[in-house]
């Protein structure tokens, strides 16, 4: 199987309303990891103090870096035929789709949540957290919430996980599996 493990930093909660500001991907192909991406991205709104303190990204980090429409082509060739991975697959694909619809790229891929994954395979931890989890397992510490950072521990997990129950073991937990090209993806 072919993985996008994407962490996106956000300006906010909805995709409605925030913006994307920094863009980890990990490429994987089964276990292996192939290729990684990072930037920080300038959001074209402010950033509002709670989500600085959380996240280290000021607005003097972002202001002269591209916004999104400038790498939107490049991102979305990095996630082609690939199936999309977060750690809360909703909130990072839904930023995603919307970025990408800006830019007029359709979005819509094959999604696998390491949080409900995690939850399957690793039952009965107190906390399924990217940091609690990575803790759990015994994986290294890493800067939690930066987007680069958040994508490798997350790739960890899934690494873990295809450790466990292989990369059918994993099927059932993607989620439009069978829309698009997605059979590039297996």
């Amino acid at each position: 199987m072919r993985f996008a493990v994407v962490d996106l930093e956000t300006t906010g909660g909805t995709p409605t309303q925030g913006r994307v500001m920094e863009i980890g991907i990990v490429l994987m192909d089964g276990v292996e990891v192939v290729d990684t991406y990072h930037t920080l991205l300038n959001p074209g709104q402010s950033i509002p103090t709670f989500i600085q303190n959380l996240t280290g990204i000021s607005e003097e980090m972002v202001e002269h870096k591209p916004q999104f429409s400038s790498v939107a082509e490049h991102v979305a060739s990095l996630l082609k035929d690939r199936i999309f991975v977060a750690h809360n697959v909703l909130f990072d694909s839904k930023f995603m789709r919307a970025e990408l619809k800006r830019c007029c790229i359709p979005f819509d891929p094959p999604r696998l949540c390491t949080v409900k994954l995690s939850r399957r395979i690793f039952p009965g931890l107190p906390s399924y957290s990217l940091h609690k989890l990575t803790e759990a397992l015994g994986l290294p510490d890493f800067n939690h919430h930066r987007a680069l950072d958040d994508t490798l521990a997350a790739a960890e997990i899934l690494k873990l996980a295809i450790g466990k129950v292989g990369e059918e073991g994993l099927r059932k937990d993607i989620k439009n599996i069978l829309k698009g090209n997605s059979a590039h993806c297996l």
